[in-house]
């Protein structure tokens, strides 16, 4: 099989979850900025964390 379908995975988080995580991407996110570096695939998890 050469173009197998990446199975997707659906993780549900309590509230405080949530923000721990969106706290951390966001930390990680200013890492990143400051290195210079692309920050394109975080932007789009904070996107899906704050649905």
């Amino acid at each position: 099989m050469r173009f197998k379908k990446a199975q997707k995975r659906i993780v549900e988080l309590s509230p405080a979850e949530v923000r721990l995580l969106r706290y951390a991407l966001m930390q990680f996110r200013n890492k990143v900025l400051c290195a210079g570096k692309p920050t394109e695939d975080i932007d789009e998890m904070l996107i899906k964390v704050t649905r």
